[in-house]
């Protein structure tokens, strides 16, 4: 017989228990999805009381914004703050996102979250409406900024900033997806670096000549 996992010690600290409490719900969400996943096995998982989950986490939905939190945005408002503060020639600053990018999905750790907003959104819209304003907005807006700058210079032309940022990032959410979706089936890995890299050559060389 299968002795039943102890729970984790009352007296541990309240950070301890909330990253294992989200550790365990990254894992059952990449398991079973948003709707399949159950506040208990999250619980079983974190070796912690359900009482205890929902004193820090009182729904599904709060488990998920706090792991976005904790997994995605930190490193949007760092990418936001350098695209809002960087005044100089666009080739480099989108050269740098699309290596940074580029380098998170060939790593193969990709959060699952974008996979699972697809598979969820119509039946969870706040969650998809969360993750835009916290993730996509954001960086959007970034963008944003930084295109308005490009063309306020002269350096580009025949678009404004927010239809800039739309169509940069576009080749970039496709590459995100490819990897969630395509990768275990692909016999020759699709090299995300070198495509983001030809897109941004591209995509000034059309600005340019707008």
């Amino acid at each position: 017989m299968v002795e039943p996992t102890p729970l984790r010690s009352r007296r541990a600290a309240p950070e301890v228990r909330q990253a294992d409490i989200l550790d365990a719900a990254l894992a059952e969400f990449s398991e079973h999805g948003f709707e399949g996943a159950r506040m208990e096995d999250v619980a079983r998982q974190a070796r912690v009381s359900k009482g205890t989950v929902y004193l820090y986490y009182p729904t599904k939905q709060a488990l998920f914004e706090a792991l976005i939190m904790r997994d995605i945005a930190p490193r949007v408002a760092l990418a936001s703050v350098f695209l809002k503060g960087y005044d100089g020639p666009l080739e480099p600053a989108l050269m740098r996102i699309v290596e940074m990018v580029g380098a998170a999905i060939a790593s193969g750790k990709l959060p699952v979250y974008p996979k699972l907003l697809i598979a969820e959104a119509q039946r969870f819209p706040a969650l998809a409406a969360f993750y835009r304003r916290e993730v996509v907005g954001k960086m959007l807006e970034g963008l944003t900024t930084l295109f308005d700058r490009a063309l306020a210079r002269g350096e580009i032309s025949g678009t404004t900033g927010e239809m800039a940022a739309h169509l940069f990032i576009a080749p970039i959410l496709k590459s995100v997806m490819w990897q969630l979706v395509f990768a275990a089936a692909e016999e020759v890995p699709f090299a995300p670096e070198p495509y983001l890299k030809a897109h941004v050559q591209l995509f000034l060389r059309g600005l340019n000549h707008a």
